[in-house]
């Protein structure tokens, strides 16, 4: 999908973390080859800990933060120890977010095509 999005000002940010017991930081490298574009920049970080920080902002109380899409318009600004609010946000956290925000393909890329008009 990222791929299809023309606009050269569109950066996607990956966080790998080990939110399983086959989380390693092997196997975040070999995930990187889903998300081939020169946009995506991959992190990998042996702790939840940047799951743990985008709790807040997305309203999710039982864990880090993981398996989840997060939009910014352009300019938002992180300031502070915690991270801003999403533009608008999907995850794939069955019952423990809304399930109108659970990740929709054709609805994410609209979402960031509107947002990338502004």
């Amino acid at each position: 999908m990222i791929s299809k999005i023309e606009n050269s000002d569109f950066l996607t940010y990956a966080v790998w973390e080990p939110m399983l017991k086959t989380d390693t930081e092997r196997s975040a490298r070999k995930a990187t080859s889903l998300l081939p574009d020169a946009r995506v920049q991959n992190y990998w970080t042996r702790t939840t800990s940047v799951g743990e920080l985008f709790q807040k902002p997305i309203n999710l109380t039982t864990e880090p933060a993981w398996d989840v899409y997060l939009v910014y318009e352009p300019g938002v600004v992180w300031e502070g120890d915690s991270p801003p609010k999403p533009t608008f946000f999907m995850h794939q956290l069955g019952g423990r977010l809304p399930d109108g925000q659970r990740l929709d393909g054709p609805e994410l890329r609209n979402g960031l095509e509107e947002i990338l008009k502004r």
